[in-house]
């Protein structure tokens, strides 16, 4: 019986990761089942499943549905901070903001595309990197995309509320009272005119996208180390399709790059790199 509750249990797990992979573009294996078991008990519980392979039964027998993406968004890692990781902000800062700057002078316009929003904390460190060190971006049109798969991230990320630990992830006490109010329930929430730069919306990067502009900088970090190369190499020439010119840069997590692409140029900096697009 236990032997054959295994079993079962393995091709549940089987028939869920391709599910996933085609839905979301996530890649795992047997190794990760711990993972899926962690992130899928509480959601078997909150729908009254008596454990989560009685809810990959569920999942394995019946169409897609609200529930599947439920348990698929339990699957995506939503971890972020502001100002995360640093480097990348500070060549936004020094290098890449000022060369699109020169680059985009006749038009005064700039689109920025946050590709895996979470909740928020990315485009709204870009916004205040913007205020911050960019007075000239005040008389031009900049408009920041934030995207995501997970609508409950992206509802937490317009809200623009966050909780003293959150903040205290990133920013300094001046930056806190500078951006935010606090609220009577002892969260602060981003002042309207940060707001305002972002535009949020629910992206699935694997399916097909919306009508967006054509964007002058695209972040998309720490996405394709989930991804398996068809998927990656998909993504990247989507990216390439998405930016706008030969001054346009995409960002992508440190641990990830674009080998053997002709399409791109990397641009390398002591902490930190890019990609340019080679326009052909």
């Amino acid at each position: 019986m236990g032997q054959h509750q295994s079993e079962v249990e393995s091709v549940n797990f089987q028939a869920f990761f391709k599910l996933l992979e085609h839905h979301v573009g996530i890649s795992l294996d047997a190794s990760k089942d711990y993972l899926v078991i962690a992130r899928l008990t509480p959601v078997a519980k909150a729908y009254h499943f008596e454990n989560h392979i009685e809810l990959l039964n569920h999942l394995d027998k019946n169409p897609v549905s609200d529930l599947h993406w439920v348990c698929f968004e339990a699957l995506t890692t939503n971890e972020t901070f502001f100002f995360r990781d640093t480097h990348p902000f500070e060549a936004l800062r020094t290098n890449i903001l000022p060369e699109l700057m020169n680059a985009k002078r006749n038009t005064k316009e700039l689109y920025i595309w946050c590709a895996a929003a979470a909740t928020g904390q990315e485009p709204y460190s870009l916004a205040m990197l913007i205020k911050e060190n960019f007075p000239e971006l005040n008389l031009w049109k900049v408009k920041i995309f934030a995207t995501d798969i997970a609508k409950n991230v992206i509802q937490k990320a317009q809200s623009g509320i966050y909780n003293q630990t959150e903040l205290q992830r990133g920013l300094t006490p001046d930056q806190i009272r500078r951006y935010f109010r606090q609220l009577p329930s002892g969260n602060f929430e981003m002042i309207d005119e940060l707001k305002k730069m972002i535009h949020f919306d629910i992206i699935n990067l694997v399916k097909p996208w919306p009508i967006m502009p054509k964007f002058d900088l695209i972040l998309i970090r720490n996405v394709m180390i989930y991804f398996n190369q068809n998927k990656k190499n998909e993504l990247i020439k989507k990216l390439h399709l998405q930016m706008a010119d030969k001054y346009s840069v995409l960002m992508l997590g440190s641990s990830e790059s674009i080998l053997f692409d002709t399409t791109f140029q990397v641009v390398q900096l002591p902490k930190v790199s890019y990609y340019k697009k080679v326009c052909i």
